[in-house]
């Protein structure tokens, strides 16, 4: 059986792309967050401005939650470990499922643009990612050759090939959801957010490639998904402000 495992420095050649990914977002989504939140209090009769307190808990926040974020990624980035042996491949990673696939039942391998991997078995379930800083990298491609053919056709899944795009079209009907007061247009964008929240709930539980610790807290979308079925109630059947 061999084992690999990625470099000691591999980490750092995708901080700069996992910042770079999420750092927008989260500029993106705390900024609609504000947006919001200065619409609401534009309705409230005390007419508190609470953006002097909301700026700085959101940079403080934003500023640990990227700290935090990047080292647990790091950890679980050292963790990996791939193990394939004649009849088998294994994928080992710390607090994750461990996904094992038998040569009889690889659908498919694949060779990223990026110079990754991708293990794809019939069960679509089990999918392993193996990233360009593994060590002894000639070697795992020329065992991964020998079990079937690699291609390099793009066939990623919808959830990670367009995850940005998604991250801002979810950030979008959220303001129109809270803000806007046009019954069509909360109903519409209503619609398409609880959709999309109750697939992305789904499609995160059902992984195997992430960690215990971020499907634990994927279940808080449940309570951010209540909140926009009761934004939506109340709009779409109370009455409307002159």
């Amino acid at each position: 059986m061999q084992q690999f495992k990625v470099r000691q420095d591999g980490f750092k050649e995708i901080k700069k792309q996992l910042l770079l990914r999420a750092v927008p977002i989260i500029l993106v989504a705390a900024t609609a967050g504000i947006v919001i939140s200065t619409i609401n209090s534009k309705n409230n009769e005390t007419g508190i401005n609470v953006l002097p307190f909301i700026i700085p808990l959101i940079a403080v926040s934003i500023g640990f939650g990227l700290y935090r974020g990047v080292n647990r990624q790091k950890d679980l980035f050292n963790s990996f470990t791939l193990k394939v042996s004649n009849n088998l491949i294994t994928r080992e990673q710390m607090n994750t499922p461990t996904i094992s696939i038998y040569v009889e039942d690889i659908k498919e391998i694949r060779k990223n643009k990026n110079g990754s991997f991708t293990v794809k078995s019939k069960n679509p379930s089990d999918i392993i990612n193996i990233p360009t800083q593994i060590e002894n990298y000639s070697e795992l491609e020329e065992s991964l050759a020998r079990i079937t053919p690699i291609t390099t056709k793009s066939t990623e899944p919808i959830l990670q090939k367009y995850r940005s795009l998604l991250s801002l079209l979810t950030i979008g009907l959220m303001l129109c959801v809270y803000t806007v007061t046009n019954k069509i247009l909360v109903a519409v964008s209503g619609t398409l957010l609880i959709g999309l929240m109750i697939w992305s709930f789904f499609e995160v539980r059902r992984s195997k490639n992430i960690d215990a610790k971020t499907k634990r807290v994927s279940w808080w979308v449940l309570l951010v998904l209540l909140s926009v079925i009761g934004v939506m109630i109340m709009k779409l059947i109370g009455q409307q402000k002159s």
